[in-house]
């Protein structure tokens, strides 16, 4: 097989080459088989800027408290199904100015999965709160929803043992809801 798909395609160009070897490459009959899509699939388009809340729910074995801050999400760039951009939080009653980067990924269904990070000691918001509060993290998210007709919902959480009198277990847990603008 190997000569005459050499022999063959000698005579049609590189181009016909190519293509044989990408054929043989795929080995697939299911392929082939009637009924048989193998379509590929675009990842969900989110580029642009959102605008919307994070609310903040922190909780201890004593105490619920949550904020609601308005925010803006940028996505900036896209590329197949990896993304980047940044957020921002303004001053405001309860809610400290924040501005924080993006990263992730969206599938074709809508699903996202991105960090954040701001600036400070760690590589993602709930390490560089640990790092502001001196807290130890014991587990962080990355931020988990759906992004679809316009709006993207996702939820990040993280848990902090906090050296208060003794020590003290803090659950955190950031949702996001914004709308594109």
């Amino acid at each position: 097989m190997r000569c005459s798909i050499r022999n063959a395609t000698a005579h049609l160009g590189p181009a016909a080459a190519v293509l044989g070897l990408a054929l043989l490459a795929c080995d697939r009959a299911a392929m082939f088989e009637p009924g048989h899509a193998q379509a590929a699939r675009a990842a969900a388009q989110i580029v642009g800027s959102y605008a919307g809340t994070a609310v903040a729910t922190v909780a201890t074995s004593i105490k619920t408290s949550s904020a609601t801050c308005p925010g803006v999400l940028t996505i900036a760039t896209q590329s197949g199904n990896a993304f980047s951009g940044s957020f921002e939080i303004p001053s405001g009653q309860g809610c400290d100015a924040q501005q924080a980067t993006v990263a992730g990924t969206v599938q074709d269904d809508g699903s996202v999965s991105f960090t954040a990070d701001t600036p400070g000691g760690g590589s993602n918001i709930w390490e560089d709160a640990a790092e502001r509060t001196h807290c130890r993290l014991v587990s962080g998210s990355t931020f988990d929803g759906m992004a679809a007709s316009g709006v993207l919902t996702a939820t990040g959480r993280g848990v902090y043992s906090c050296p208060l009198v003794g020590t003290v277990r803090v659950s955190v847990s950031l949702q996001v809801s914004a709308t594109q603008a």
